[in-house]
């Protein structure tokens, strides 16, 4: 059962995202929430008891904590041809974005740069993950660097010894990493693109 404290400050990560596209800060959050700086560990607890219940899905990114939450269900109103025209039928059927895109263990990123072109991933792109700390040849991977930098690459274990980022852009070239200094964070799954 869920405390008015956990209430209030699943309410204000959920307002704070609608309103400006990004989770707030610990100290936002501290702030909001009207509690001692020295009670950071009381919005910690609550955020992980959150992300169990499947509400929110929590991202380190450096230093920082990303915050996501679950997406709503959208009308499926029925198929439309790229094509030679087809038919318009309506159909009465939802949707269901949670499933696909935000599960319990997933999280979305917006994409910063063009490193992943030839895999159909570009600028400003939101991608999905799941999240994982262990990745398969060739997955593409939100990959922690040095415990500090955050990329998008495709992951491969072929060279020994070291762990190499793989680019999709041609114009770019890979860059290997002794093992202990990469983390994995997620495994990409899918995007969404909005036009501009």
């Amino acid at each position: 059962m869920a405390t008015d404290f956990r209430t209030n400050l699943y309410q204000y990560i959920s307002d704070f995202i609608a309103q400006a596209g990004n989770s707030p800060s610990f100290a936002e959050m501290i702030e909001a929430m009207g509690i001692s700086p020295r009670s950071k560990s009381l919005i910690t607890r609550n955020l992980r008891i959150l992300q169990k219940e499947g509400k929110v899905v929590l991202l380190k990114d450096g230093r920082r904590l990303l915050i996501s939450l679950p997406s709503k269900n959208l009308p499926l109103l029925g198929r439309i041809s790229a094509g030679t025209p087809i038919e318009a039928l309506p159909e009465d059927q939802f949707l269901d974005t949670n499933h696909l895109f935000q599960g319990k263990n997933q999280f979305a990123l917006q994409v910063k740069g063009n490193s992943m072109i030839d895999d159909g991933i570009l600028d400003g792109d939101i991608i999905i993950c799941r999240q994982a700390d262990t990745a398969n040849e060739g997955d593409i991977i939100v990959a922690l660097i040095d415990q500090l930098n955050t990329t998008l690459k495709r992951i491969s274990y072929k060279m020994k010894g070291v762990i190499t980022l793989v680019p999709s852009n041609p114009e770019l070239k890979p860059r290997a990493y002794a093992p202990e200094r990469i983390h994995v964070q997620g495994i990409y799954v899918g995007l969404i693109r909005m036009n501009p």
